[in-house]
């Protein structure tokens, strides 16, 4: 109980300022994304309230409208507002601004002829004060259905925070829910050897068990939890705030989602089942850290260093508890026996070309392959594969030069290096780029620029398959609706297409030879113009979208219509 204990007061600890702060919509609060939930690459930074599309959203504290962002990907548009008390809140994918805002950001989009902006603000600009309404939900930018995104971040370090720790009346008297345990069997490294898993039996009061002694063959193991949060009323599977690990009753591990750096974010992938994510798209939260960084626990000074694996001894049963909490307090508990049963079996050997240790800088170079790992770019030391497989397929300028394993995580950024198995026209050269290929065929275009000693270099993120593609095809576009007589259309609607995915396009509209404002969705590929916003006026008119796919293609694309 002493460890359930101090995580009741850590909870008591974060709402200090919950009388201060409202919630940003009215009505039931109506989760459907925690704060620190698993996603690609980062931690979720707020909490995701549904609503319908033109949902009013209130300020939630007195404060002043900071920076407003307008992305086609990302927030979309969103609004910040700084808080007296060095708080600052944030709401994202919204459909609409208040009107001083809308007409703010439409006169830069005007003056600069550009969709995209951030605008800065002092603290005269924009004042609100505490459920002053500031926009509407919306599902803009890299939202996949209608809810707003709100976050609660310290203004200094610009660090979300908790937004559960502002006491908003959200009600969740549901307990997480814990589907799967993961044995991993380790080597002296922390390297996985073998691993089990196992579907735990649900008991009532939250309790969980597994029906046998777990056995295993290694003296050191690591665990795994594949777990859920619910809050009433909605049947969402989402993340849990906090886990705890007690072998024998001792405390050996333990995390808190409270504040989650944005230079800490990616450190999602040393806490999770990464393998698991890649291949399956299944989340599980290691209850056990690849390298310190990835320890999100308050109680650091009792843990010291231990990373939370577990060493056994042999035939000596171990008793684990493994706890899983939400914000409210709810918690599940699974409960098990493991225990170590030498195999004299001989542990096979990690094939591989290269022994890359962690924590240092790595160069691997072989004249037309370079690449460079910095030193914080693995978790723990990799057995690194290379492998350079022919390749003269229609638009291959480079042989596929297999880099290591997609299932592997690479913090950050690495830079790779790649020579053209024979030099290539001066015509061609702005039309290639470094790209990575997967098994179904798909290629994911990673730009690059060229080097002096006539290879191509680009910053890469996963492990994988890579190569110098050549991209001769410019955009084109798809009509969603515009047809020539539009006197009664409130706008038109194109999709803007590329042939590789990951290429920076970049577009301009214009009527009449006049720029037009086109709204960008990226995750629709969607331009979208409204006559609200700006009206040529009766009669003929010429559009044109011009386009380019940063590697030399250009379009050329007009339409007539009539007004």
């Amino acid at each position: 109980m002493r460890a359930l204990l101090f995580f009741l007061l850590l909870l008591g600890a974060g709402l200090g300022a919950q009388t201060t702060y409202a919630p940003p919509l009215r009505g039931p609060l109506l989760i459907t994304g925690t704060f620190g939930e698993l996603r690609s690459n980062h931690f979720h930074g707020g909490l995701d309230f549904r609503g319908a599309v033109g949902t009013p959203v209130y300020c939630v504290a007195d404060g002043f409208v900071s920076r407003i962002s307008v992305s086609a990907g990302g927030y979309g548009q969103a609004i910040y507002v700084d808080h007296p008390d060095g708080r600052r809140s944030v709401y994202a994918h919204l459909e609409a601004f208040r009107q001083d805002l809308l007409d703010t950001v439409r006169a830069r989009q005007f003056a600069e002829e550009e969709f995209a902006q951030d605008l800065r603000f002092d603290s005269t600009a924009f004042p609100v004060r505490l459920g002053d309404q500031i926009g509407e939900v919306g599902n803009r930018g890299f939202s996949f259905g209608p809810h707003l995104h709100f976050e609660i971040r310290e203004i200094a370090e610009d660090v979300p925070l908790n937004p559960f720790s502002l006491g908003f009346p959200i009600a969740d008297t549901r307990a997480p829910q814990i589907r799967n345990l993961r044995i991993y069997e380790l080597d002296s490294s922390r390297h996985e050897q073998r691993t089990q898993t196992l579907e735990p039996t649900e008991l009532p009061d939250n309790r969980y068990t597994l029906s046998d002694t777990v056995v295993v063959h290694a003296p050191r193991i690591g665990l795994s939890l594949k777990a859920y949060d619910r809050q009433n009323g909605l049947p969402n599977w989402n993340g849990i705030y906090a886990g705890e690990l007690l072998a024998d009753s001792v405390l050996v591990h333990q995390f808190a989602f409270n504040r989650i750096p944005y230079d800490r974010t990616r450190y999602l992938n040393a806490m999770t089942d990464y393998a698991d994510w890649v291949a399956n798209q299944s989340w599980y939260h290691r209850f056990w850290a690849l390298t310190p960084e990835a320890l999100f626990s308050s109680d650091t000074t009792r843990l010291g260093a231990l990373d939370g694996s577990l060493q056994l001894r042999p035939g000596q049963p171990q008793s684990i508890r493994m706890r899983v909490l939400d914000y409210a307090g709810n918690l599940a508990e699974l409960s098990f026996t493991v225990v170590f049963q030498p195999n004299t079996s001989p542990v096979p050997p990690r094939p591989h070309q290269y022994f890359l240790p962690a924590g240092e800088p790595s160069l691997i170079e072989n004249g037309d392959f370079r690449l460079y790992l910095g030193p914080k770019a693995l978790y723990r030391d990799c057995y690194f594969r290379y492998a350079r497989l022919p390749d003269t397929s229609a638009g291959h300028l480079s042989d596929v030069h297999q880099i290591h394993s997609p299932l592997t995580p690479l913090h950050g950024q690495a830079t790779l290096h790649l020579r053209p198995r024979v030099p290539v026209p001066e015509a061609l050269r702005a039309h290639v780029y470094l790209g990575q290929c997967d098994d179904a065929g798909n290629y994911q275009s990673h730009g690059g620029e060229w080097e002096e000693d006539g290879r191509m270099r680009a910053d890469i993120s996963t492990f994988g398959d890579y190569a110098l593609f050549l991209d001769t095809i410019p955009p084109w576009v798809d009509i969603e609706y515009f047809n020539t007589d539009l006197r009664r259309a409130v706008g038109f609607s194109l999709q803007l297409k590329d042939n590789v995915r990951g290429g920076q396009l970049h577009y301009r509209g214009t009527i009449d030879g006049k720029w037009v404002l086109l709204e960008h969705e990226a995750k629709s590929n969607r331009l979208n113009y409204s006559f609200n916003t700006q009206d040529p006026g009766p009669g003929e008119h010429l559009f044109v979208l011009t386009a380019d796919d940063s590697r030399g293609n250009t379009l050329r694309w007009e339409r007539r219509f009539r007004r």
